[in-house]
């Protein structure tokens, strides 16, 4: 079967690198970036960083909920004071002091973001886009909410209500334009199986 992965820029990264290879993940909400961060660290022996736990770290010192609402605010109001880069910035220091072949930023949601990023890391920086149609993402999410948190505000939201709440979202606004300037492209509107088969295509590209 015709694996189904768009290849965009071809990353001409040594076989045998001793530098790590930095992937940072972007993708909508529902898309499986989680899925496909934790495959490539288990499977590849990488390192999963997702960037909302620097969030979740300060909002659990003040014994507050990990909500979307509360993340969203919080790194709203955090990248205002000290600019849209700091969650990259925590991330380079992260890197620097391990040693694992490579690393998954999961949750890049800024161009300024990957800019840090690229300006570190040079050719050992790729962007992956998990990409995923509408109506299978509004699904997982109902599916997600209805096992963990019984939200029924979500649970019953529309597509087109759904959709209309994301425009809204500030940190949801700059993922069409990296998601079209990603290096890779990885469509995930089937199962896990079909999925991991074109993880497995790209680690070969990629050489990991």
């Amino acid at each position: 079967m015709r694996t189904r992965i768009r290849i965009k820029i071809k990353t001409n990264r040594p076989a045998k690198s001793k530098k790590p290879l930095i992937i940072g993940i972007v993708g909508r909400r529902g898309s499986g970036k989680d899925t496909v961060a934790h495959y490539i660290a288990q499977k590849y022996n990488g390192k999963d960083i997702l960037l909302s736990d620097y969030i979740d770290r300060i909002l659990k010192i003040f014994h507050l909920p990990a909500s979307r609402q509360n993340t969203c605010w919080l790194i709203t109001k955090t990248r205002e004071r000290f600019g849209k880069g700091i969650l990259a910035r925590a991330v380079i220091g992260q890197v620097d002091s391990n040693g694992f072949a490579v690393y998954l930023i999961n949750g890049i949601r800024l161009k300024r973001e990957t800019e840090i990023l690229r300006e570190r890391f040079g050719k050992f920086f790729i962007l992956l886009s998990v990409v995923c149609e509408n109506k299978i993402r509004l699904g997982r999410i109902k599916k997600r909410e209805k096992e963990k948190f019984l939200r029924k505000d979500k649970i019953n939201v529309s597509l087109k209500k759904f959709l209309e709440q994301e425009k809204k979202l500030v940190t949801e606004k700059e993922i069409p334009w990296l998601e079209k300037k990603a290096n890779y492209t990885v469509e995930n509107n089937t199962g896990k199986k079909d999925l991991f088969e074109k993880i497995n295509h790209l680690a070969k590209i990629l050489k990991l």
